[in-house]
């Protein structure tokens, strides 16, 4: 007298995807490094009577220009420079940016 058992669970129910949604892996997905997040230079602005804008000293980084524009009770400027190139790979001359590198002080 073999009687099948099944086997039983404990009521809770297993968690399951919303319907319609991907289950996303747990790695996170890279982001290309592009030139543009190392070309940024930052700069205390110089206190002018004219309505120009004189950059003053330079510093590292933005948390650095942050701090020192705060305890000046001034401003400060992020700076990005550019170089164009042509490329005349594709047969038709294309004009792209490119990000200059400075040293970091």
């Amino acid at each position: 007298m073999g009687a099948a058992t099944e086997p039983t669970t404990s009521g809770l129910a297993e968690p399951k995807a919303p319907a319609g949604k991907k289950e996303r892996s747990p790695q996170r997905r890279r982001r290309t490094k592009t030139a543009e997040l190392s070309t940024a230079r930052y700069f205390l602005i110089k206190a002018s009577g004219s309505d120009g804008l004189q950059l003053g000293q330079e510093v590292a980084s933005e948390n650095e220009a942050l701090t020192a524009s705060f305890r000046a009770s001034g401003s400060y400027a992020v700076v990005t420079e550019w170089k164009a190139n042509v490329d005349v790979s594709t047969g038709a001359p294309v004009i792209k940016k490119e990000g200059v590198q400075h040293e970091k002080k």
